[in-house]
C-alpha cells in the first residue's frame, strides 16, 4: 500500500514583508539564516545575508552575521549594543561601529 506524500508547508517572504521582520541572523552554516518576525515566529531560509541586504536595502548590517530592521530598534543606549523590540540584543562589530561613528560625526 502506497502512502500519500504530504506537501511541505512553505512560506514565501515578499519584499513587502520587511516591516514585519525584526532581524535576519546567520546560523553559522552557509547559507542558512533565521528570519525573526515581530509576531514571534522564526523562519529558516536558505539565502545569504548579502542577498537579503540587496532585497531589504534599508536594513542595517551591524556585524558579519546580523541584519537589523532599523524601525524595530528600541534602544542604542548601551552603545555598541542594539536592543530590538523583542528584547534581543546584538553587538556592533568594530568596523561597523567605526563606520557608524564617522557617519554620526558627519551629520
Amino acid at each position: 500500500m502506497a502512502t500519500a506524500v504530504q506537501p511541505k508547508k512553505t512560506r514565501i517572504i515578499k519584499p513587502t514583508d520587511h516591516q514585519n521582520i525584526v532581524y535576519i541572523k546567520h546560523l553559522g552554516q552557509e547559507p542558512y539564516n533565521e528570519v525573526k518576525f515581530d509576531c514571534g515566529k522564526k523562519l529558516i531560509v536558505c539565502y545569504s545575508l548579502t542577498y537579503w541586504h540587496s532585497i531589504f536595502q534599508d536594513f542595517h548590517r551591524i556585524n558579519k552575521g546580523v541584519l537589523v530592521n532599523p524601525s524595530k530598534v528600541i534602544s542604542q543606549a548601551g552603545f555598541p549594543e542594539v536592543e530590538l523590540i523583542d528584547n534581543t540584543k546584538f553587538m556592533y562589530s568594530r568596523r561597523r561601529l567605526k563606520e557608524k561613528f564617522i557617519e554620526n560625526l558627519q551629520r
